[in-house]
């Protein structure tokens, strides 16, 4: 199937052959929107190739445009339409974390070093097993970037809920969408991948890579901290990545 409801915590569902009934652990009735999955079968297949990572790696450049080409109107600018952050927000902010686990940490250590770069913001990384046990200084005045390639690691989603009760802004960037972590967030910015299936993470690690350059680019040019000159450079620079890692 395609069509899915998703359920909160508290939330349950009595399923019969003939109907769907959604309710609270009370027995209060709920509504919810039918969610509809558009991946297909192919995507969560081989192919042809001997296994899911090889394939995976052949379809980093595919990932990558994905990713991108949403984002870019045809003048070159930066479209986030899911990142609600305007120039006020991000110059209010004094400090970023980027939490994630295993690969997306290491995508994440490269996200510090581009906003710190780019915006002129600290920016702490740290792995969501250890981030809530760390005592973080976290108000109003912190944006939490939580990066997930399925949206349900359960240490960064529990990460995500201390920054908000925290009154933190956050913001996820995530592959799954209707996952746990990008309905909880503030703010969702997708990579466009399709399924991983592959256990060591190829093309969700590009992709998040991809994800955070454009975030950081959005961020300085509203901040005005780039150029547009600078920024059309860059642009131009992520536009020829796809090319790039096919040659290779």
């Amino acid at each position: 199937t395609r069509d899915i409801y998703i359920l909160e915590n508290g939330e349950m569902a009595v399923v019969t052959k003939d109907e769907v009934n959604l309710m609270k652990f009370d027995g209060t009735p709920i509504e919810k929107e039918i969610y509809k999955v558009t991946w297909n079968i192919d995507e969560a297949q081989k192919g042809g190739y001997d296994h899911f990572m090889l394939k995976e790696i052949f379809e980093q450049p595919k990932a990558l445009r994905d990713t991108l080409s949403p984002r870019l109107d045809e003048s070159g600018k930066i479209k986030l339409d899911d990142i609600k952050l305007t120039k006020e927000n991000i110059e209010n902010i004094n400090k970023v974390y980027i939490v994630a686990c295993g690969t997306a940490y290491h995508a994440g250590l490269v996200g510090k070093a581009l906003i710190e770069k780019y915006v002129n913001i600290p920016v702490l990384a740290d792995i969501a097993s250890e981030f809530r046990y760390n005592n973080p200084f976290i108000d109003e005045k912190t944006l939490m970037i939580v990066v997930s390639q399925s949206g349900e690691t359960a240490d960064t989603l529990a990460a995500l809920r201390l920054a908000k009760e925290k009154g933190a802004t956050t913001l996820a960037i995530c592959n799954v969408i209707g996952s746990s972590i990008s309905r909880e967030a503030d703010n969702v910015l997708y990579t466009h991948c399709g399924p991983e299936i592959g256990v060591a993470s190829t093309k969700a690690f590009t992709g998040q890579l991809t994800a955070l350059y454009l975030l950081v680019m959005d961020f300085a040019i509203k901040k005005g901290t780039v150029s547009e000159d600078k920024l059309a450079y860059l642009i131009k620079q992520m536009w020829d990545i796809p090319i790039k890692v096919t040659e290779c």
